[in-house]
């Protein structure tokens, strides 16, 4: 994950909207990320859970200038890779239940707040049912966590 990257997102006001699954493995790494985050005042993060679409309102209410969104998400890499991808990217993969519903839910975003806005994924390396979360996935939430909060709280 590019630092320089990451603190130009971060900078302004900024909703970090986490989605995930907590029964399926990997995909809980999103919801961990919502408690590892430390809020401020410019930066607000919400734990969508498995429903990202139930909070658009609240995000839009909240009048973000970035929305980042941040989800396990297969794309390729190593389990526990964290990337900066397109929506294009995301849609299709079979990560997760809510692929579909990321592009609508970040093409409201966009027209109801004028957010710009990005996703954080991370390569999982269990989705099932049942299944715990990986050491990698689990390690790279810890890191990215820390880094976000060193970031914001700057």
């Amino acid at each position: 994950m590019d630092r320089t990257a990451l603190a130009s997102i971060l900078s302004g006001k900024v909703v970090i909207a986490c989605i995930g699954n907590e029964m399926r493995g990997d995909d809980a790494v999103g919801p961990l990320l919502a408690r590892l985050i430390e809020e401020t005042d410019r930066v607000k993060v919400i734990n969508c859970g498995e429903t990202p679409e139930n909070f658009l309102g609240k995000i839009a209410n909240l009048k973000p200038e970035k929305v980042v969104i941040i989800d396990a998400a297969y794309f390729g890499g190593k389990p526990g890779e964290i990337r900066l991808v397109r929506k294009e990217q995301i849609t299709g993969g079979g990560a997760s239940t809510h692929d579909a519903i990321l592009t609508i839910f970040s093409d409201y975003i966009e027209c109801q707040s004028g957010a710009t806005v990005f996703f954080l994924a991370i390569q999982p390396e269990t989705t099932r049912v049942g299944e715990a979360m990986s050491e990698a996935v689990e390690n790279a939430a810890h890191e990215l966590a820390a880094i976000i909060n060193e970031i914001i709280a700057a």
